[in-house]
Order: C-alpha cells, then sequence, then structure tokens
C-alpha cells in the first residue's frame, strides 16, 4: 500500500544510486565518469539519494520531471530537490518535484 511521502535528496542516475550510497556519491562520481550527470543528464531511470543514505527510484513521471529540472541547472550532480508523491515500496510516485 502506497503512503504519502516528501523526500529529500541528491538527483542520480539510478544505476549508480547503490553504489553511491555504499562507497560515497563523490568517490563514485570520479571513478565511474557514466555516473556523472553532467555531460548527459538524459538517463533511462532516476534515483534520490537522502541525507540519511537512503535511495528510492522515481517513477516515470518523477524521472520526467528530474529531466526538466536538471536540464535548467548549471549544478547537475548536486542538484537537492524535494519530491512529494506516495512512496511504493522503494519507488517514488512523483507528482510534484522541486529545486530545494
Amino acid at each position: 500500500m502506497a503512503e504519502a511521502a516528501e523526500i529529500q535528496g541528491v538527483l542520480a542516475d539510478w544505476n549508480c544510486t547503490e553504489n553511491m550510497v555504499r562507497n560515497g556519491r563523490e568517490k563514485v562520481l570520479k571513478q565511474d565518469r557514466s555516473c556523472s550527470l553532467v555531460k548527459n543528464s538524459n538517463r533511462g531511470a532516476y534515483g534520490l539519494i537522502t541525507a540519511e543514505k537512503k535511495f528510492y527510484k522515481l517513477d516515470e513521471a518523477g524521472a520526467k520531471q528530474a529531466r526538466e529540472l536538471l536540464n535548467n541547472s548549471h549544478d547537475k550532480n548536486n542538484l537537492k530537490v524535494l519530491a512529494r508523491g506516495e512512496l511504493d515500496g522503494n519507488t517514488i510516485k512523483v507528482t510534484t518535484m522541486s529545486i530545494l
């Protein structure tokens, strides 16, 4: 059952989020350039990494909003956002997302 949620975190490529939580975002960005969103922020899926080192996957609506925010941001690898919607397991069904 989904529950209402407001989650703050840093946007990241979904394929890199678990590694970033385990080994540190900065370290992973240095070691694996494919995780960087600077040159290509258009990804198939995005995740949100919280300050508590938890990670959540954004649903398709959230991914679309993430792309729009990233396209208008100068600091793509450190973009902090607030995602509102419903939490269904490890996935956020995003209704709104804004830059913090």
